[in-house]
């Protein structure tokens, strides 16, 4: 449920406050912030970067970062997108693979039984019948060799669309778990459909 203006108000106010006591040397107001932003920005890396653990690794850092440099904080006037463009700039700059992780749109119409509609997708035009057959059997077959844990997270988030907070209720675990369980079989699998198509 998308937030109310007013809600938004609070949680930006919530946020500066946040700012304010990091730039006063706060760990806690670090942590704070760091679990308010840590799920978009796994998700806004392995858009780019498909490694896990890399990208854990380099938001890690980027948090450090932000504590090192808190004299500055009072200055951000849209962390979100700070941390986004600082996150960004990171992982090119370390030069990781340019590699692409399998975007959750393009997973989603793989998933999905209707070979038309992967067909009709624009960035899927190129791709004739039987290379879409092709590619599926080889994501099935990938798929099924996935333990029935990875399954199911799969299962939930790109077939049912749960959230991670659902996932984890689901599943009878923290919201944490949920989150790095799927990137660990997104990672998984990514990896089984490439040996299988190379």
């Amino acid at each position: 449920m998308p937030l109310s203006t007013n809600q938004k108000g609070d949680a930006l106010d919530f946020q500066q406050k946040l700012l304010e006591r990091l730039h006063r040397g706060d760990i806690e107001a670090l942590g704070c912030l760091y679990d308010m932003h840590v799920d978009h920005l796994m998700e806004f890396g392995l858009h780019y970067v498909s490694d896990v653990s890399w990208v854990e690794d380099q938001v890690h850092d980027l948090f450090l970062d932000l504590f090192k440099a808190r004299h500055k904080a009072l200055q951000i006037q849209n962390l979100k997108a700070y941390l986004s463009t600082s996150l960004k700039r990171r992982l090119f700059k370390k030069n990781k693979s340019k590699e692409l992780l399998i975007e959750e749109d393009s997973f989603k119409r793989l998933l999905k039984s209707d070979s038309n509609y992967i067909e009709t997708s624009s960035e899927n035009k190129w791709i004739d019948a039987e290379q879409v057959e092709y590619l599926k059997q080889a994501l099935k077959t990938a798929m099924d060799s996935l333990t029935n844990h990875q399954q199911s997270i799969l299962h939930l988030r790109f077939v049912e669309n749960k959230s991670y907070g659902e996932i984890a209720e689901h599943m009878e675990v923290s919201k944490a778990s949920a989150r790095t369980l799927l990137y660990r079989s997104l990672k998984i699998l990514r990896k089984k459909v490439q040996l299988l198509l190379f």
